[in-house]
């Protein structure tokens, strides 16, 4: 797949040293983690000497999928037109929308969860998100029209919610390319809103990889002796963004190499431990079944009991300028698909939306085309809980063949009334299972931070 292909090569080499096994951590401690995300907040582009700009012309990705575009405010820098070869800031590409939900009320409602403490639906975000970034993608190309090169979003990673969302306030979302590489690059989104001093308040991030494609061959850039315009780091902020990049493009080659999943190019078994915790959550769930007697401790849950699916035809609306279907109506589905999940664990007691782990777009989705989201439940502890996401196309000519896997969402939900544990029974669970517990026990998000969102949320409440 030529978006696969290209997705970690932004600065490691795909032979790099560090792709080797046994299984290693990509963030090799929780205080390594906790250094990330120090680094990302403090790393924060500050608001730069922006205008307003029309949105139809300048952002006819969000403008073409959004249906409340008309009430979103955009701003940004001029576009310009370089040179292919020539250098580019951060700040050339870089677009800000902003959602007046202060004063529109029309648009504050389509935005609410209402089930969840009124917060700001976190699908939306991502809806948002994927439209933007393209936007950003084409005027860093200094071609926002797609005549000569095509930008195909590969996969949205590193997205975590840092602060609640006050859904009375304006946010603002600014998207800028933190790295390019020959034909990738990475576009960072900022969900922002400000505090009582006016001091902006980092509320959200998700890190996006675009690949640009030749328009007559449709391979990636590099392969037919082109490049993605050139990255100029003009501040240390940029300095430091980069090298977060950086390491970004290193754990994503990482996960690659030691993907567990059955269908992945490589795939590797989970290591000796991995299987003895297996068994022991196994060995648990058995012994509570046949414990029986009123002082007996619950069943552990099955993944299966938490496995839900929905199906549908994509019609003409939901497609992008290219003509495929969009993949913000993928992100939003899917992560509505996933609170429902997540909020049927809890025992309907309200859950909010932590981020995602990672959103791979393996394959394009084409109008016309039967389109099935499946969602499991496949870790959980006290407080939180993932959902993976598999989105296939299926073809009814051919009911019996193995469907296409076009995408693969892993979501992270907080709450107060989750059981910690729920048991895989396929081989197939077992893994999914495995690479959601190898994301918790250094990605978190922690008991504190946690709670320290479900205070917040309770203060606004009152």
């Amino acid at each position: 797949n030529t978006m696969l292909s290209t997705l970690g090569r932004l600065s490691t080499p795909r032979h790099s040293k560090t792709l080797c096994f046994p299984w290693r951590r990509c963030f090799q401690t929780r205080s390594e983690y906790e250094v990330w995300r120090r680094k990302v907040t403090d790393s924060t582009m500050p608001s730069p000497a922006i205008v307003s700009l029309p949105l139809r012309k300048e952002a006819p990705f969000l403008h073409s999928v959004s249906p409340m575009a008309d009430h979103l405010e955009l701003s940004g820098t001029p576009a310009r037109k370089v040179d292919r070869t020539s250098e580019k800031s951060p700040r050339d590409a870089l677009l800000q929308c902003k959602y007046p939900l202060s004063t529109d009320s029309l648009l504050r409602n389509s935005v609410t969860d209402f089930s969840n403490w009124s917060a700001f639906r976190l699908g939306k975000f991502y809806e948002i998100v994927d439209a933007l970034t393209a936007d950003v993608a084409y005027r860093h190309c200094s071609d926002i029209h797609g005549e000569t090169v095509t930008l195909v979003t590969a996969g949205h990673y590193h997205s975590r919610k840092f602060r609640r969302t006050n859904i009375n306030d304006d946010v603002i979302l600014r998207a800028y390319v933190t790295n390019v590489g020959t034909s990738s690059m990475e576009i960072r989104t900022d969900a922002l809103q400000k505090d009582a001093d006016g001091k902006e308040m980092l509320l959200n991030v998700c890190h996006t990889i675009m690949v640009a494609l030749d328009d007559e061959t449709g391979k990636p850039l590099g392969k037919v002796g082109k490049r993605v315009t050139p990255l100029v780091a003009e501040t240390k902020d940029d300095e430091d963004r980069l090298v977060l990049a950086k390491q970004h493009s290193q754990i994503r080659s990482i996960r690659s190499a030691q993907a567990m999943q059955l269908r992945a190019p490589v795939s590797a078994p989970p290591t000796v431990e991995e299987m003895r915790g297996l068994h022991q959550l196994h060995q648990t769930r058995a012994r509570r079944n046949e414990a029986g007697g009123k002082h007996s401790l619950p069943a552990l849950p099955r993944v299966a009991d938490y496995t839900f699916r929905s199906s549908t035809v994509i019609f003409p609306e939901q497609r992008n300028v290219h003509g495929e279907l969009f993949g913000g109506f993928v992100m939003e589905e899917a992560q509505k698909l996933a609170q429902y999940a997540a909020t049927f664990f809890s025992k309907g007691e309200p859950v909010f939306a932590l981020g995602i782990d990672e959103a791979i777009f393996l394959q394009p989705i084409s109008i016309g085309d039967m389109v099935t989201f499946t969602a499991r439940l496949v870790h959980s502890t006290e407080h939180t809980c993932r959902v993976l996401v598999v989105v296939e196309v299926r073809d009814p000519a051919e009911r019996q063949r193995v469907p296409v896997r076009s995408n693969r969402l892993m979501f992270v939900f907080g709450g107060s009334n989750f059981e910690s544990g729920i048991v895989p029974e396929t081989y197939s669970e077992m893994l999914m299972h495995i690479d959601a517990l190898r994301r918790h026990e250094v990605e978190g998000p922690r008991q504190e931070e946690v709670r320290r969102i479900l205070e917040e949320s309770d203060a606004l409440e009152e």
